[in-house]
């Protein structure tokens, strides 16, 4: 479910899954550190749609307009806050062990690496604004509409 997406700066585009429109946005800061030795705070959207319940956006805001976005599913996001998960291109951990202040998260395209640190509340406020929406084991997609628009995009 690991997608990457680079494009100017605007909004995450909608699902193929079926379902009522409800969305949940958290803006926050992080620290960015695209070659690992130099951090650089940026602006992030934690997105989450009802319509696409088992997975959530976020998207960084880089200068010059760019917006970077990860889509990545939402249990891996929660389960790395309180131990390691992910393997590839995404890799979700506590910073500082299960009782540390922020999650890191490294993200690695083809293109490099990049390690971000997010405070660990602004992620757990985020993920149980989510779950009120979707709460976690009772997501529902609809796979036919899936398929198709699988079939449509390839």
């Amino acid at each position: 479910m690991d997608q990457h997406r680079e494009h100017a700066a605007r909004p995450a585009g909608r699902s193929p899954v079926a379902g009522p429109s409800e969305t949940v946005r958290h803006d926050v800061w992080v620290w960015l550190a695209p070659t690992g030795t130099r951090r650089i705070a940026v602006r992030a959207h934690f997105d989450y749609d009802r319509a696409d319940p088992c997975a959530v956006r976020v998207s960084f805001c880089l200068p010059h307009q760019r917006q970077v976005t990860w889509i990545f599913a939402r249990d891996l996001l929660a389960d790395g806050l309180y131990f390691p998960v992910g393997a590839g291109d995404i890799r979700i951990a506590p910073d500082g062990g299960p009782a540390g202040n922020n999650t890191r998260i490294t993200l690695t395209p083809p293109s490099g690496a990049a390690v971000i640190q997010v405070r660990r509340a602004s992620v757990r406020d985020f993920l149980r604004a989510t779950e009120r929406l979707v709460p976690r084991g009772q997501e529902e997609i609809d796979i036919d509409a899936f398929l198709k628009d699988c079939v449509e995009e390839g």
